[in-house]
């Protein structure tokens, strides 16, 4: 118990067993979720499905807002904004050189 105490934040709050079957529910909707995405990838290219990975920041600032009325700092939206920015020009970067590599050897 001890060690809980150690790991936890000291403001935790024990969960309620009302709340198991929502927490249920978070589990199995994002075990889903992963599968798909890993299913998109799968079957799709990824330098075309990438950026739609990164629609995920978007919807979680404005889940955030939508139901905790919670705005992220400076640094929140720079570190999102990096991340966006790399992911798209690594996706613009990388298919010039996948398109080259599907042209006949004849073509180059």
């Amino acid at each position: 118990m001890r060690l809980l105490r150690l790991l936890s934040v000291p403001q935790w709050v024990p969960l309620k067993a009302e709340h198991m079957g929502l927490l249920a529910g978070l589990a199995i909707s994002g075990f889903l979720g992963q599968l798909a995405i890993a299913e998109a990838f799968r079957h799709g290219k990824a330098a075309a499905i990438a950026p739609f990975e990164y629609s995920a920041l978007a919807w979680a600032l404005v889940l955030d807002w939508v139901f905790w009325r919670a705005a992220p700092d400076a640094w929140t939206l720079g570190g999102g904004a990096l991340i966006v920015a790399s992911g798209l020009w690594l996706a613009r970067s990388e298919a010039p050189r996948s398109a080259q590599k599907k042209r006949p050897v004849a073509e180059r």
